[in-house]
């Protein structure tokens, strides 16, 4: 009796999870279909994604508003160490 209940649950949760799945791709295709959600002022083009497409994008992008007294060679190495660490940690896991 337990093993047919969950069992149950299983297929339960299956047919929910395909009903989402298919819900939020029918969903995605309308709105890709009637074009939802662009602005007609912003017509980037293919290359949307670019922020360099982007008009005035300079005065999004304040490279002052960041100040730092650590020199930027020791930030680069920072980063690659901390990357380095968690490169090694990574590692250790899948061992274990």
């Amino acid at each position: 009796m337990k093993q047919a209940s969950k069992k149950h649950k299983i297929r339960l949760l299956t047919v929910i999870s395909a009903v989402i799945a298919v819900g939020t791709v029918a969903l995605a295709l309308y709105i890709m279909a009637h074009q939802m959600g662009l602005s007609s002022s912003l017509d980037f083009g293919a290359g949307a994604y670019y922020y360099a497409d982007i008009p005035e994008f300079q005065k999004y992008v304040n490279g002052n508003a960041y100040q730092s007294e650590t020199p930027m060679w020791v930030l680069i190495v920072l980063f690659f160490l901390w990357g380095g660490i968690m490169y090694k940690f990574w590692n250790w896991l899948e061992t274990k």
